[in-house]
């Protein structure tokens, strides 16, 4: 992911630091405008990032942005809530081409890492339905990415649908609602059954015959 990372800062760095960037007094107390000034892009936290509001920022000033909090939440080890990351949906398609390209292979970058492993080390993207839900709010086609997947025959590609299919039958709260209903076919399709019994995944493809078929 560090070479994603890099073309992030690369394809964005003719956007600078909005000249009147505002903190907001009560996520961000302890920081001034000049203590954001003064701070390197690449050092901002997540919490300054907050701070800033960033997802309500103006396009062209969330862009300054954007690479570092993207490197942000792939280092973040615990949940993250402060950010409403589907306010990038409807962002991508208006962006240069260059830059709409890069979200591209963010997407598909993350996907290859998230389906090399099981667990994940991705931060914040580190499981499906997250992803799916990043895969959508940057306009990319979550079906595509789903198909991708179920060619995939390995262990740890099947762990992680192994992981999905609990989230489906037994979470209550919603992926992105205008994907959840592909991703539920997705799951109920006869091959899911098969990739979960071929990585002797007993527990998840019983969950799956009970509740997917």
């Amino acid at each position: 992911m560090l070479a994603i990372v890099e073309d992030l800062y690369a394809r964005f760095a003719r956007y600078r630091l909005p000249p009147n960037v505002v903190v907001c007094e009560q996520c961000g107390p302890q920081w001034t405008a000049a203590d954001i000034r003064a701070t390197p892009l690449r050092s901002l936290s997540l919490l300054q990032l907050e701070a800033l509001h960033v997802m309500s920022l103006e396009d062209s000033d969330f862009r300054h942005f954007f690479p570092r909090l993207i490197e942000a939440l792939l280092e973040e080890k615990s949940p993250v809530f402060a950010f409403d990351l589907r306010r990038l949906r409807g962002r991508v398609p208006s962006w240069p081409a260059r830059e709409s390209a890069v979200v591209t292979s963010l997407v598909d970058s993350l996907w290859d890492e998230l389906l090399r492993g099981y667990p994940a080390e991705l931060g914040y993207f580190s499981d499906s339905p997250t992803l799916i839900d990043f895969t959508y709010w940057c306009d990319q086609p979550v079906q595509v990415y789903l198909d991708r997947w179920q060619s995939i025959d390995t262990v740890p590609a099947a762990e992680h649908i192994g992981e999905l299919v609990e989230w489906a039958f037994t979470v209550r709260e919603p992926i992105e609602p205008a994907v959840t209903q592909p991703v539920l076919d997705w799951l109920r399709q006869p091959v899911i059954g098969e990739r979960l019994g071929s990585a002797n995944l007993e527990a998840a493809e019983e969950l799956w015959r009970v509740c997917g078929r």
